[in-house]
């Protein structure tokens, strides 16, 4: 059983359950023993309620390798949005909360735990009588020093926490850049619920104080640590989607594979998400990376992980991590990274195992693949260093190029047909084919929905496909090529110019077929991406462009 203790508590953060949202979080807790906060997500639309029972709050770390049987100290525990995943992670996880009413509810979420001990009260009041791997401060340190603008406050403050670390142990910090793109962009700050406070340097008080990336470095340094290495998660370190590194930045067009939110969109002025392109092509991307997560060490060491993708909001699962690790030290040169896919949660397992079997299964057929190996838990491949197919294109759109374009879809269309074999018309499994009666094309056994160019490479006048996780039974070959023409021209407007989609429809018989198909997506995703759980989530993924230009106008006044 998960342990509380009060004998350190000396009466701080005691306004806590005074907060009626906190209140509603506790009872939440109370009410839900088996973890699972499902209903309360899609029925409760507070960001708060969001923000501290979403297992999408683990996607800052749930990609981390740690160590085997380590021991983890969380400062700053909140109601434990992060303290179940490191209990999965650690022989024993020590979590210190400021205030004894979110400590006690820690305790009742995760109250069958063996491997945890709570702490309530400050940290630095708290007598350890031992020494951590891990030290996880994540959305923390801002808050340490009373809003305080001194580097030196912060530093002093870490160089007492350092104390609790092993020598090849590892600080683990995520906090928000007072540069982020997001700021600039006219979202309000998070300690003032001001736009700009933080751009400006906080001209007045504010309960916290964010870093830019050069302060935060010089903080580490101060406290002793030997190495800093940067970690960039995106859209930020609450909501993770994508994690970067400086030694693997993004590149363009990240609107294809982020979902970028704002609660609050009254005083947004741009959405971020189209100036990324620019801040990569200019390489100041680090910084106006909207968060950091730092893994600091005293021994000068790091993770070999260099960039990892997760898949958080898809459930327990269809949960995935898929992380890029530089295995052999050779700097720059890719020849030493290698990809890993793993599951989230024990019950994702399966899906990696359909990766790899599904992978195997094309390549039988005769498909250029990736390849694949199973070690251990995780789907292993080689890094590929070129582009994927879906980026080609948009050069091939770029630079007017319709031959190539052109023969690409043909390559794709002839690469789906070819990985399965072709059932009776009578076997269509497609809900509407019942009802709907028009021409669907060939009917596959085993439809491969994702075999699109964002998961295959175009090499040498080839495609080679990798990350194949979903297959449907006895459904249309032309399923996968709408997906693959949709979300082409959705990402790529431009491509209309090159090759009018009505040409591709005609070419691939989806005229009749795209309206049928949209709704089998929508189905699709919806099921995939969980949207009656997080449905309030999407809907702060949504950007109003003519608020953000009345909010431009008003500037103006």
């Amino acid at each position: 059983m998960a342990v509380l203790h009060k004998e350190y508590y000396k009466g701080t953060g005691n306004g806590q359950k005074n907060i009626r949202v906190n209140q509603d979080i506790r009872a939440y807790i109370e009410n839900h023993p088996n973890g699972d906060f499902s209903h309360v997500l899609a029925e409760d639309d507070r960001w708060q309620v969001f923000y501290h029972l979403s297992d999408m709050r683990t996607s800052i770390l749930n990609w981390y390798e740690w160590k085997k049987d380590a021991s983890i100290l969380e400062v700053g525990g909140e109601f434990g949005a992060l303290t179940g995943l490191l209990c999965e992670h650690a022989a024993h996880v020590t979590t210190v909360e400021y205030g004894l009413f979110k400590a006690e509810a820690i305790c009742r979420r995760y109250e069958d735990r063996h491997n945890l001990d709570i702490y309530a009260g400050n940290i630095l009041d708290i007598e350890f009588e031992e020494e951590f791997d891990y030290i996880v401060m994540v959305g923390c340190l801002e808050r340490q020093c009373g809003g305080s603008k001194s580097s030196k406050e912060y530093s002093e403050y870490l160089k007492k926490i350092v104390t609790l670390l092993k020598p090849n142990g590892r600080l683990l910090a995520a906090v928000d850049n007072r540069y982020g793109l997001r700021y600039f962009c006219g979202e309000v700050e998070t300690y003032t619920g001001k736009p700009f406070a933080g751009i400006k340097h906080y001209p007045q008080a504010a309960k916290g104080y964010t870093f830019s990336r050069q302060e935060l470095l010089n903080i580490m340094k101060e406290a002793g640590f030997k190495n800093v290495k940067f970690y960039y998660p995106l859209p930020d370190y609450k909501l993770a989607q994508m994690i970067y590194s400086d030694n693997y930045l993004p590149q363009k067009d990240l609107g294809e594979r982020l979902l970028f939110y704002h609660r609050n969109q009254s005083t947004l002025l741009v959405p971020e998400q189209q100036l990324y392109s620019d801040l990569i092509d200019n390489q100041v991307f680090p910084f106006f990376a909207n968060s950091f997560l730092t893994e600091s060490s005293l021994d000068g060491e790091s993770s070999s992980v260099l960039f990892a993708a997760v898949t958080t909001d898809r459930g327990k699962n269809h949960g995935l991590s898929t992380c890029v690790h530089e295995i052999s030290r050779k700097g720059e040169k890719k020849e030493g990274w290698i990809v890993k896919k793993r599951a989230l949660y024990r019950d994702g397992q399966p899906s990696i195992e359909s990766v790899y079997n599904n992978m195997m299964e094309l390549e039988k057929r005769g498909i250029p693949v990736v390849p694949h190996k199973i070690e251990g838990d995780a789907v292993v491949m080689p890094f590929i260093p070129d582009i994927t197919c879906s980026d080609y294109l948009r050069k091939l759109v770029s630079v007017g190029d319709r031959e190539t374009f052109e023969a690409i879809f043909e390559m794709l269309y002839k690469n789906i047909l070819k990985s399965s074999e072709i059932v009776p018309d009578g076997e269509n499994k497609l809900p509407e084919a019942k009802e709907i009666l028009v021409e669907y094309g060939p009917i596959l056994k085993q439809c491969y929905v994702d075999m699109v160019p964002f998961n295959c490479f175009y090499i040498n006048g080839q495609l080679f496909y990798f990350d194949q996780e979903f297959v449907k039974e006895n459904y249309p070959a032309a399923y996968p090529m709408y997906r693959a023409l949709m979300y082409t021209y959705a990402f790529t407007p431009d491509a209309e110019q090159l090759v009018p989609i009505s040409e591709m429809k005609n070419r691939y018989g989806l005229v009749q077929l795209w309206d049928i198909f949209r709704k089998e997506e929508d189905r699709f995703v919806a099921d995939n991406r969980r949207y009656d759980v997080y449905q309030n989530f999407y809907r702060w993924t949504g950007v109003d462009i003519n608020q953000m230009n009345r909010n431009a106008e008003l500037l103006l006044d």
